[in-house]
């Protein structure tokens, strides 16, 4: 009702207005497992926990096995950098959700990896799309100022976060 318009949505940037009708799709291949999905997590108003239960198993610390509940505005936040990059792929995702153990063991490997890291809080997601120019991504994820967006041209992959708006 009336009440529910006042709370301001959590979601920042292009995230705010996205459609609250129709269905909300997201296809992802773990490039870790190979495991492949199409999931319709939202519906008609409403997010579908069976998928989200499929999607969050997939971007699992594949590493460990753990799984985590991902953030559903890292999702929305996904389908909308789909749309805007304009890709008819699925995401290839090298890293989702990681443990603390997980993040801990690359971070002391890498200076590329942050000790207090948004993966660890199910916010992160790096990823590519095979018919996506790395730096059209990057872009498509910038002007959503709708989170952190990391580039990682080298390794060839794009990190989004649902953290503040930053880059690097």
């Amino acid at each position: 009702g009336a009440a529910a318009l006042a709370i301001a949505s959590p979601l920042k940037g292009a995230l705010a207005a996205m459609p609250q009708s129709g269905e909300r799709t997201l296809g992802l291949v773990s490039l870790h497992t190979n495991e492949k999905l199409m999931a319709t997590y939202w519906r008609n108003g409403a997010y579908d926990t069976g998928a989200l239960k499929d999607i969050d198993y997939v971007l699992r610390d594949h590493r460990s096995g753990e799984v985590a509940r991902m953030d559903p505005s890292l999702l929305d936040l996904l389908v909308e950098l789909h749309r805007r990059a304009g890709s008819r792929k699925a995401f290839q995702v090298i890293s989702g959700y990681r443990s603390h153990k997980t993040n801990a063991m690359l971070a002391s490997a890498s200076s590329g990896v942050a000790k207090r890291s948004l993966h660890m809080d199910a916010k992160a997601v790096d990823l590519r799309l095979r018919d996506v120019d790395l730096g059209d991504l990057r872009q498509a994820a910038l002007s959503m100022k709708a989170g952190g967006v990391g580039y990682y041209k080298k390794s060839d992959f794009v990190h989004v976060d649902t953290g503040r708006v930053r880059q690097w």
